[in-house]
């Protein structure tokens, strides 16, 4: 069998501890056959000697470098966006590091393995290592967690991090909003997709990098153990800033170029933005979604206490993520186009008048007292229906359609509101799960995912909207067409009662429990 391929790309400058690093990286990998080191040498000739003195032990055909005068250096992520671009082979994994780490033994196999273990297909580890002292010494084992600092002067987000009791390390990555450049692993389409800015410098690299990689769709987390660690305090080794007097130079565009890109502000200065398109956001997800779920605002220069407390949810899916970008434009537009409820024509109370009488008494009849309304919308009908439902649960995949339901009854006994998706997100064990006119702006696809998700949830009874003999045509969400739950591809059984709800419409009840 052959095993997946990883590159480690290292940048070194003027650093004698960049020899032992790769030591490390093959001594202590399990399979060091499938490692590939890229390493940019920025060096002054005769000063800098020690730095490239490599050990015996390292394979020197697996290692691919490049050696240019520290002159004409331009900082770390010039040199990481010049090794990617220049000496990255196409390895299935690259793993980015500093020039002065030290490695765990076994990492290279636990590395991928941590990444499959990952909930989400699309994941990228990282954070920041555990301390060592050269040459050997170890820091006590603790796992790392990034947290937002501050906002400096230059607006330019800073990032730190608290650690966890190594016995108390989390079984699985914990989900992240941010990186730490000296520890990066990712799928090599990641890095593909997303390639370094090398017009950034130094501060601002690690929270550009994060919001690029979640807006295109990639998810974040943080290890879970132990693989890397880093040396934080050799004072003495030389930084591209003591060298280069235009450094501050570089700084100051590289912060312009961060508040352009994040806190959407113009830039003064040309030269700052240029390639700008190149090394932007994604389109997957957007920034102020990447702002909602990492707790900042840029804009504003503010960090939330998750964000100050580096503890974050699973990310949204990204197909979620779009289905609620689509209900979230309809309701706050009034994009169905009636005053009486921004549900849509059939929500109405003289749309509903038949139909709510019917399932009340399909409520009675069942002996259902607890509902998850999915895609609940504004409830203009529905609360009309709850009087002998002890339980109401409602969810939608708009925020603002939530929040606007709980301001309005989120003090009613037995009525409760969340932000979900009944495509993919765990749901409660309920009587019965109502999913009127909801399936019929879904594509085929999710239609089929959320019927599977329902049976999981262990709800005794399902309600959904039906049209007979239709072709269940498929569509994008958030558009319309006739759907056929009983015809293929969902093939639902004969419904056990079957309740009129418009011309050519009809909500069928069927027993999940058969």
């Amino acid at each position: 069998m052959t095993l997946p391929r990883i590159f480690v790309s290292i940048a070194c400058y003027r650093d004698a501890e960049c020899p032992h690093t790769l030591a490390s990286l093959f001594s202590q990998a399990l399979h060091p056959e499938r490692v590939f080191a890229g390493v940019l040498w920025q060096l002054i000739p005769e000063e800098d000697d020690d730095c490239t003195e490599i050990p015996a032990s390292v394979p020197l055909a697996q290692v691919r470098e490049q050696r240019v005068h520290a002159n004409e250096s331009k900082g770390a992520c010039w040199a990481r966006h010049r090794i990617l671009a220049e000496l990255w082979k196409g390895e299935e994994f690259v793993l980015q590091i500093d020039s002065h780490t030290r490695f765990s033994p076994g990492w290279d196999e636990r590395f991928i393995d941590m990444l499959r273990a990952c909930p989400s297909p699309r994941a990228v580890l990282s954070s920041y290592p555990v301390p060592y002292t050269p040459p050997d010494l170890l820091g006590d084992p603790r796992i790392p967690i990034q947290v937002a600092k501050q906002f400096n002067d230059q607006g330019v987000l800073i990032l730190h991090s608290r650690v966890l009791p190594y016995e108390m390390r989390p079984p699985v990555p914990l989900p992240s909003a941010f990186v730490g450049a000296g520890c990066l692993f990712t799928p090599g389409e990641a890095l593909a997709e997303v390639p370094y800015d090398p017009r950034l410098y130094f501060h601002g690299e690690e929270i550009t990098m994060a919001a690029r990689l979640w807006t295109h769709g990639w998810d974040l987390f943080t290890p879970n153990d132990i693989l890397l660690y880093h040396d934080y305090r050799n004072a003495t080794r030389p930084r591209h800033w003591s060298d280069n007097r235009d450094w501050p130079t570089m700084s100051t565009r590289a912060a312009m170029r961060l508040r352009c890109l994040l806190a959407r502000e113009t830039a003064s200065d040309p030269v700052a933005v240029e390639e700008i398109e190149r090394y932007g956001l994604g389109t997957a997800r957007t920034l102020e979604e990447y702002e909602a779920y990492a707790d900042l605002d840029f804009r504003r220069r503010l960090i939330g206490l998750r964000a100050q407390d580096g503890r974050f949810p699973l990310a949204p899916d990204v197909a979620a993520q779009a289905r609620a970008r689509v209900f979230t434009d309809i309701f706050e537009n009034n994009g169905w186009g009636r005053a009486e409820t921004r549900s849509g024509p059939g929500s109405t109370l003289t749309a509903t008048t038949a139909m709510r009488q019917a399932l009340c008494e399909v409520f009675s009849e069942l002996g259902v007292r607890s509902v998850l309304d999915v895609g609940c919308g504004d409830l203009n009908w529905i609360e009309h229906c709850l009087d002998g439902v002890d339980l109401y649960l409602g969810i939608d995949v708009a925020p603002a359609i939530i929040a606007y339901n709980i301001e309005l009854y989120g003090r009613r006994k037995g009525m409760f509101f969340n932000v979900a998706d009944v495509v993919n997100d765990a749901l409660p064990r309920v009587d019965a799960v109502l999913c009127r006119h909801v399936f019929t702006h879904l594509p085929n696809r999710d239609v089929a995912a959320a019927l599977e998700n329902i049976r999981r949830s262990g709800a005794s009874y399902l309600i959904a909207t039906c049209h007979k003999g239709v072709s269940n045509t498929d569509i994008e969400p958030g558009k319309w067409r006739a759907l056929d739950l009983e015809a293929p591809p969902f093939q639902l059984p004969v419904p056990i009662r079957t309740i009129a709800d418009g011309k050519g419409v009809e909500l069928h009840v069927w027993d999940m429990r058969a």
